[in-house]
């Protein structure tokens, strides 16, 4: 992922996907995939597949799953990602550099 401020190496021991959360509010959310590091850092990633690209609305509505997250799990460094296979808008681009969250646009093969 690019434009990640947190650079520190992850030892990712877990790995969930499809993670329910709720707001307190009572309304359901669901985050694409939750990574457990070693060293306490949860890695917050949705996924997006399609060839059209991501705009600051569903920017905005990932960011309020990684507050909820955040809420939910004080203890826990949320680090968060995208991966939209379709690109984002600069709009989204932009959004995603203030907030801190790294971007893919696409999957990299080891």
């Amino acid at each position: 992922f690019k434009n990640v401020k947190d650079n520190t190496v992850l030892n990712i021991q877990k790995v969930k996907e499809r993670v329910h959360i709720q707001r307190e509010d009572g309304k359901n959310m669901e985050l694409d995939i939750v990574a457990e590091s070693s060293c306490a850092r949860m890695v917050l990633v949705e996924v997006k597949k399609t060839q059209t690209k991501i705009g600051l609305n569903q920017l905005e509505d990932f960011q309020e799953k990684v507050e909820v997250y955040k809420t939910l799990f004080p203890d826990a460094i949320v680090l968060a990602a995208y991966l939209s296979l379709g690109g984002f808008t600069d709009e989204a681009g932009d959004f995603c550099l203030m907030h801190g969250i790294g971007v893919a646009e696409r999957i990299e093969e080891l």
